[in-house]
């Protein structure tokens, strides 16, 4: 087993969405993104086209039958495509958003890892239309570290009412910057993330309470958001917005 570096999100289906990689029904020269068993494009490949994502590459072999789990060392992406890659199986683990073809997945090094590398290291992937982009369009582009730095300060304010440490190396930022990370797959990631789980869904429901209502929660009420946060994806300002629809806040303020 691979080391996790993040508990990872976006859970999809489990297999690929619109049947077999290749399907005829797919237009020629449509969002499609080929990945290659050797580095320049060589060897055996397999194709695959928006909405195909597949859980496990183990039970997907390239066209010439070997297998593509752990052995993709080069991809493709035509007509407008882009591909989230992971580590892992069922999505899990380090991940890779690709909007353009890469020769060589030996020159994309992962994070936080000295000298380690994507090449013969991807076990699921997902393809979508590139955002901003469409068919030969030039997409998001690369995210700039100013840019990153406030997409992590943002996110660790509103998740984990904190101010992150951005004063040295960063995970997120260095995810954001080369390995094509979006805001919401950041966020996605904190909110799976032991800190999250433990501690900042509850101080954001104890800030939301003293804002709204004046006073900390009770067990209850506690429990209650907590599962919104955690399992429903809730947001402070939708804890905040639910306790201003609640009898206590209406009688603390009659007429609103």
């Amino acid at each position: 087993m691979k080391p996790l570096l993040l508990p990872l999100l976006l859970a999809t289906a489990a297999i690929t969405a619109h049947g077999d990689p290749g399907a005829d029904h797919y237009p020629r020269g449509g969002p499609r993104v080929t990945v290659y068993q050797h580095a320049d494009y060589r060897g055996d490949s397999l194709t695959f086209y928006q909405g195909d994502t597949l859980d496990n590459l183990a039970v997907q072999g390239f066209e010439g039958g070997g297998t593509s789990n752990d052995r993709i060392s080069s991809i493709r992406i035509e007509g407008g495509a882009e591909v989230l890659v992971y580590e892992d199986s069922r999505y899990r683990g380090r991940a890779l958003r690709l909007t353009e073809s890469s020769r060589n997945l030996a020159d994309r090094l992962l994070p936080e890892s000295v000298g380690a590398h994507w090449n013969d290291r991807i076990s699921s992937l997902r393809v979508e239309v590139r955002r901003g982009g469409g068919p030969g369009g030039r997409g998001e582009g690369r995210v700039s570290r100013a840019r990153a730095d406030a997409i992590i300060r943002s996110a660790f304010r509103d998740l984990l009412s904190r101010e992150p440490d951005l004063s040295g190396p960063n995970v997120y930022r260095d995810l954001l910057m080369t390995q094509g990370w979006t805001e919401q797959m950041v966020r996605d990631n904190i909110r799976r993330g032991e800190e999250f789980r433990l501690e900042g869904a509850d101080r954001i429901i104890k800030q939301a309470f003293v804002e709204v209502l004046g006073r900390v929660p009770d067990p209850s009420g506690t429990g209650f958001y907590r599962d919104r946060l955690l399992h429903h994806n809730w947001t402070g300002k939708e804890v905040r917005d639910h306790l201003r629809t609640s009898e206590e806040y209406k009688r603390q303020h009659p007429g609103r």
